[in-house]
């Protein structure tokens, strides 16, 4: 039995599963999945896991280059929550349209879906390599 880190076993094994450029999702408890995208979902209530929660347990797991948020997101706690914690260029788009953050999760690996209520806190990560 695992003693730390990601101890969800679906979580865990789509994070192993990650390569470069690979693009994955952390949202709240609302953001619509496209049909075809694995949906690994933690959510037991409004507010748990919250959203930084998940945050803190991937930092240590994962080697980000990017990330995308919706322009909405520019200024919230959920934006604040990403930067304290990565290190990495952030990029915003809006939330809904043809080209928005809604669309984009279309062809990611997955969507951790969290518990969190708090507006707008979803972000697209690409993950790097650690060399």
């Amino acid at each position: 039995m695992l003693t730390h880190g990601i101890l969800n076993a679906q979580m865990a094994a789509a994070v192993a599963r990650l390569r470069h450029k690979d693009r994955f999702v952390i949202s709240d408890a609302g953001l619509p999945v496209p049909d075809g995208v694995e949906v690994i979902d933690l959510a037991l209530a409004f507010g748990v896991p919250r959203f930084c929660q998940v945050l803190d347990v991937l930092k240590p797991e994962v080697i980000l280059e990017t990330g995308l948020m919706a322009d909405e997101a520019r200024g919230t706690e959920a934006e604040r929550w990403v930067k304290e914690r990565f290190d990495i260029p952030l990029t915003y788009c809006p939330h809904d349209g043809e080209n928005g953050f809604k669309a984009r999760v279309n062809g990611v690996r997955f969507v951790i879906r969290t518990g969190e209520t708090t507006s707008y806190s979803n972000v697209i990560f690409r993950c790097g390599v650690p060399f």
